[in-house]
């Protein structure tokens, strides 16, 4: 006869076995508590770990530099032994509490199995970078250092800009008012007025501007057209994709043009702004995911309208690198090397792994940003020299689509128009997932450059605040 617990019983043992999970996870002992730092050196990468033992959980953090707290399966301290394992990365911690020396000492063992020594430390958690935007809690403004990289540093007033709002914008920023803000910098009038930098980063420190990068590749394809290399914006894709002729020539996609690929308007069905990045939902997630992207998003269909329809597209960025790589006859890397940051003199850059035939999202400087915005404010123009032509400069950046009654769309750049300080202000601005931005305002001779982590579908509302009430109102 099959027994049945009665519903009482089966309640009690499913919040018992439910308990014994919780705890598996949670159970910290007494001893010892507090806020621990370890080294660990898995080369060429050296990583801050955090491991915060108060409370009734137990927390740990990478800090590189900004605090990114890493989800554990099982963390648990018994007697002088410390365990902790995180199983989608394959990573464990096994240690020893050392009363004598106050330490613990153990060994990380890595995806691959390999064991790293650490030692982890008392620490004062209010003097470790990182975990907060600042470590001072009263802010203290620093002029921009003056560097050898093509930068001029000006100030406030001869740049008649009001630096206290500025200041209460950092202040914010510390407070988090602003979350996840990394790097605030802003130059006028030529000059480099104002850098800031939170959570532990630096000047030198390299960062992915994601989608930035497609402002960068329309002003490699507005010098491929000033050379010849690629003759009309009208030219369709199906004539530079000849690895992927089936599907760019075939009847449905043989008219799509290189301007319909840089203004976003294939055709192609694409969802990308409507879910999150790690959404199965989402086309790019799902492309990105494919044997190979491209075939992937050709073999999307087409939707049903005589009229030139916005879908934000990651991959049009790559398929106009897959453009310039047939046109120029020069690899991705070299060419944006060669055409568009040396002569910026932007020498640190990150381009990343090259993918089919293409390179995808760079790293740079914030200051680097600047400059780039800079080039564009001055039409092109660095140093004396027209490094990107002054037409492509305007055309590229002037919207071709309306997104809504502030935003538009021009060649891979976005155009906003902001409210501030009773004016309406014409801005063009370079985007990235998570906050990278780089802001022109031509009429106020005006670039701003941040980067962030805000990693969420709507972090364009910090950026957009920080400017329309803070930074274009210091410039009257």
């Amino acid at each position: 006869m099959k027994f049945i617990l009665p519903d009482v019983l089966y309640t009690m043992r499913n919040i018992l076995v439910a308990l014994i999970a919780f705890l598996s996870i949670q159970l910290v002992s007494a001893r010892p508590p507090g806020h621990w730092l370890g080294i660990l050196e898995i080369k060429p990468i050296t990583y801050r770990v955090y491991l915060k033992l108060t409370g009734p959980s137990a927390q740990l953090f990478l800090l590189n530099p900004k605090a990114n707290e890493i989800p554990l399966d099982t963390l648990f301290f018994r007697n002088d032994s410390l365990y902790f394992k995180r199983s989608d990365f394959y990573s464990t911690f096994e240690g020893k509490y050392a009363p004598a020396s106050n330490t613990i000492t153990g060994s990380w063992t890595d995806d691959g199995r390999k064991k790293h020594p650490v030692t982890f430390r008392p620490v004062n958690p209010d003097t470790l970078s990182g975990l907060r935007p600042k470590v001072t809690k009263t802010y203290v403004r620093k002029k921009p250092d003056q560097r050898n990289d093509g930068l001029k540093i000006g100030s406030a007033s001869e740049t008649r800009i009001n630096i206290d709002l500025l200041d209460s914008l950092s202040y914010r920023i510390m407070r988090e008012q602003f979350p996840n803000i990394h790097a605030l910098l802003i130059a006028r009038n030529g000059f480099l007025i104002y850098e800031d930098y939170f959570y532990g980063w630096k000047a030198d420190d390299l960062w992915l501007i994601q989608s930035a990068t497609k402002s960068f590749t329309s002003a490699l394809t507005g010098i491929a057209l000033a050379k010849n290399e690629i003759k009309s914006l009208e030219d369709p894709i199906c004539r530079y994709l000849e690895e992927y002729k089936d599907k760019a020539c075939n009847d449905q996609n043989r008219n799509i043009t290189i301007r319909q690929l840089l203004t976003m308007t294939t055709g192609l069905d694409w969802n990308e702004l409507e879910f999150d990045y790690y959404d199965e939902r989402n086309t790019a997630n799902q492309c990105g995911k494919a044997p190979d992207p491209f075939d992937c998003v050709l073999s999307r269909a087409k939707t049903n309208s005589s009229s030139p329809v916005f879908a934000y597209n990651s991959m049009n960025h790559l398929m106009m690198n897959k453009i310039l790589r047939k046109s120029t006859s020069i690899k991705n890397e070299k060419e944006l090397k060669q055409r568009l940051l040396s002569p910026l003199k932007i020498e640190k850059v990150n381009t990343g792994n090259e993918d089919f035939g293409v390179i995808g999202d760079i790293s740079i400087t914030p200051r680097d940003m600047v400059k780039f915005g800079l080039l564009y404010l001055n039409d092109g123009v660095w140093n004396e020299k027209q490094i990107i032509p002054s037409n492509w400069v305007k055309e590229s950046t002037s919207p071709k689509i309306r997104i809504n009654d502030d935003e538009g769309y021009g060649y891979f750049w976005w155009t906003k128009k902001f409210n501030s300080n009773g004016f309406t202000i014409d801005t063009y601005y370079a985007w990235g997932y998570g906050g990278q931005y780089i802001f022109v305002v031509p009429s106020l001779n005006l670039v701003v450059s941040m980067t962030a982590s805000n990693w969420i579908m709507n972090e364009k509302k910090y950026a957009f605040e920080m400017m329309e009430k803070y930074i274009l109102q210091a410039c009257y």
